[in-house]
């Protein structure tokens, strides 16, 4: 499931490269925290490591900090405990739930924390899952590609306020090749030295209301924007609904990269809603759909 989040990955390995994303006046280092619970996946392994200096070169092997107790904790309404997890160190970093039965179970919140045997930082982050849905409408066999056809989806509607509900599609190719690449993502490959797998499992970005409907009997119309395709062919198309930690960290991912108008100094801070540290603990309800998109003529 770490394909649906590849729209992270760069904003992780900024973090772990210790780059200026956080205010200090020196550099210090930091722990970093990384998990996504998954409706009805087992719960989330949970990475733990160390940033480096900017003129170090990041590997999670060396940067792995090991010695931590990890707890994850499901809470009642009331914020209150109401079921223990406890991990073990599976890998360097890497710290696993000892019950792989239990599975992570949507509109439920839960929190990690962290402490470590030879170090000072207890870390604690939470995150309430989103409520899962299915996608309704009938998806068509194929779509011409940037035609007035646009592929839409239709999702249950879910107990929460629908406005508030954040989406992002993930586009998995099965028919990935140079020849067929979509025009901007050929660009990419051939003149701005981007590779192929990049866009093997590619993200449309958060999906704005512009995007989506809250129709007459609550349940949910997205439109799937084309920029999401790569490749022409057979791909799956998975909706994500993220949770509020994944949002506000894209948004403000987007901002660090470029995405502002604002001059740097201006620029606000990456949002981790980690305490004692920085990082992510995110979650992610989701369904998927499998269609064709096609060459224009």
């Amino acid at each position: 499931m770490h394909k649906l989040l590849s729209i992270i990955f760069v904003f992780l390995l900024l973090i772990f490269a210790g780059c200026d994303i956080y205010e200090q006046d020196e550099y210090q280092e930091l722990v970093v925290m990384e998990a996504y619970a998954i409706a009805g996946r087992p719960l989330p392994d949970v990475r733990l490591s160390a940033t480096v200096e900017a003129t170090q070169e990041y590997n999670f092997s060396d940067a792995a900090l090991n010695g931590a107790s990890v707890v994850v904790t499901l809470l009642d309404e009331g914020g209150n405990t109401d079921q223990s997890f406890s991990y073990y160190r599976q890998s360097d970093g890497i710290y696993r739930a000892a019950n792989r039965n239990y599975l992570v179970e949507a509109g439920q919140t839960y929190r990690i924390d962290a402490s470590f045997n030879d170090r000072p930082e207890e870390l604690r982050a939470e995150t309430t899952v989103p409520a899962q849905f299915e996608i309704l409408s009938d998806v068509e066999e194929s779509y011409v590609y940037q035609s007035e056809n646009q592929l839409e989806v239709v999702l249950t509607a879910t107990e929460s306020n629908a406005r508030q509900n954040i989406y992002v599609f993930n586009t998995i190719a099965r028919e990935a090749s140079i020849d067929n690449l979509t025009p901007f993502y050929f660009d990419a490959v051939e003149n701005r030295d981007a590779s192929l797998s990049e866009f093997l499992n590619n993200s449309s970005g958060l999906i704005n209301e512009g995007n989506f409907d809250i129709l007459d009997n609550q349940t949910i119309l997205l439109r799937f924007p084309w920029i999401g395709v790569a490749f022409y062919g057979e791909n799956q198309v998975v909706t994500n609904s993220v949770d509020q930690n994944l949002a506000d960290l894209v948004r403000s991912e987007e901002l660090q990269l470029g995405g502002s108008t604002l001059p740097p100094g201006e620029i606000p801070n990456l949002i981790y809603n980690v305490e004692g540290g920085i990082g992510v603990f995110g979650s992610i309800s989701s369904d998927t759909v499998v269609t064709r998109f096609l060459r224009p003529n």
